[in-house]
C-alpha cells in the first residue's frame, strides 16, 4: 500500500499537472471498471427474471449505488476490490440453478470483455498510432490502466471465497449448490478474505496469473494486426 502511496506523491510532487491527469484516468478507470462489473449481475438477473437490483437502482452508472469504501480503497492501494454486491432473489429465477451461475459470472465475464476491448485498443494504437503527440500518450496510459484493473477484477473475483463470485461459480458448478453457509461463517470467510488482502498473501499469485494474462493478451493482439 505504501509503495502505491509513494508513488502517486513522487508523480504529484514532479509532474503536477501529469500527476493529476493520471490520477484522474485512474479513477475513471476504476469506477467504469467497477460500476459496469455490478450492472452486469444486476442486468443478467433481471434477464432471468429477478427484477431486484432494478427495482432499488442498481441498474445505474451512478458510483454512488455502487463503490464500497473498503473495496474501493483495496483497489487503489492493492490494484484489486470490489464494489456492494448487488442484490438479488434467486428465487425469482426461471431456471434457479442455470440462472444463478450466468449472474454469477455476469460481472466477471464484463472484466473480461473489457480486459480484451481495451488490449485491443492498446494495441491498435501502438501499431497504427503513427502521431507521438501527448493526447495520443495519454489515451494508451488509460486503455493500459484499464486493461491492468479489469483482468485484476475478473482474477480477483474468480476467488472461491465468499462473497466473491468465484464462490459462487464453485458452489453451482462444482459442488451443485450444496455448500449453504450460515451468517456466522459467511462472515468468517470474509474475514479471512480480509486477513488475505491486507496481509500481502494474495498480492504475488494475483500478480503473477495477472501479469500473464496481460502478456499473453497482448502477445496475441500483436500478432493478428500488421
Amino acid at each position: 500500500m505504501l509503495t502505491r502511496l509513494s508513488a502517486f506523491a513522487q508523480m504529484l510532487r514532479t509532474d503536477p499537472l501529469g500527476g493529476l491527469i493520471f490520477l484522474a484516468m485512474f479513477a475513471v478507470a476504476i469506477l467504469l471498471s467497477l460500476i459496469l462489473h455490478e450492472c452486469a449481475h444486476g442486468y443478467v438477473a433481471l434477464k432471468c427474471g429477478d427484477p431486484t437490483a432494478k427495482y432499488m437502482g442498481r441498474l445505474t452508472l451512478d458510483p454512488r449505488k455502487h463503490l464500497d469504501p473498503m473495496g474501493t480503497v483495496f483497489m487503489v492501494l492493492l490494484g484489486f476490490g470490489w464494489a456492494k454486491p448487488v442484490p438479488v432473489n434467486p428465487r425469482n429465477y426461471r431456471n434457479p440453478k442455470r440462472d444463478d451461475i450466468l449472474v454469477s459470472i455476469a460481472g466477471i465475464c464484463m472484466n473480461l470483455v473489457l480486459f480484451l476491448v481495451s488490449m485491443l485498443l492498446y494495441v491498435v494504437l501502438i501499431r497504427k498510432a503513427s502521431s507521438s503527440s501527448s493526447v495520443v500518450a495519454w489515451i494508451r496510459e488509460f486503455l493500459y490502466m484499464l486493461c491492468s484493473i479489469n483482468v485484476s477484477l475478473a482474477v480477483f473475483n474468480l476467488l472461491p471465497i465468499p462473497p466473491l463470485d468465484g464462490y459462487h461459480v464453485v458452489n453451482d458448478i462444482l459442488l451443485k449448490g450444496r455448500l449453504q453457509l450460515d451468517y456466522q461463517t459467511f462472515r468468517i470467510a470474509q474475514i479471512v478474505l480480509l486477513v488475505l488482502c491486507f496481509s500481502g498473501a494474495l498480492s504475488g499469485i494475483l500478480s503473477t496469473v495477472n501479469n500473464w494474462l496481460m502478456n499473453s493478451a497482448f502477445r496475441f493482439f500483436l500478432s493478428i494486426i500488421h
